[in-house]
């Protein structure tokens, strides 16, 4: 399979007792995927960068609001019509990028944990 389209994935939202200022650490998080994800465009893939959803609340009108399983499906759709995930570092934190790895498997899509390895692998193809 040619590696064409590749999701993003990693550690958005701080949990825990390990961050002490979880606002700040959030947009670090984006940060991070963004540029993790125009390393991504700039090696000749096409990313989807799940972090991008921000955008959505930003343009939310007042009456409307999106539930996390609203942003859960959307993730998930998006994932599914990708042929590769890359993971950026910190996402062993993230329980939802444990549950798309696992999606992933399932699906057949392959997990790397560097840009490194994606394009190794889409060379070997």
């Amino acid at each position: 399979m040619k590696i064409k389209r590749v999701y993003v994935a990693g550690l958005l939202t701080p949990r825990g007792m390990w961050s002490a200022n979880p606002a700040i650490d959030y947009l670090a998080n984006v940060r991070h995927m963004i540029r993790t994800g125009l390393d991504v465009l700039f090696a000749g893939f096409v990313p989807f960068i799940p972090a991008l959803d921000l955008q959505l609340f930003l343009a939310l009108k007042e009456n409307e609001r999106i539930t996390e399983p609203m942003i859960k499906r959307y993730s998930k759709d998006w994932l599914e019509a990708c042929e590769a995930v890359l993971l950026t570092p910190g996402w062993k934190k993230s329980s939802g990028t444990l549950a798309e790895i696992e999606f992933a498997k399932e699906k057949g899509i392959p997990v790397f944990e560097s840009l490194e390895e994606l394009l190794k692998a889409s060379e070997e193809e």
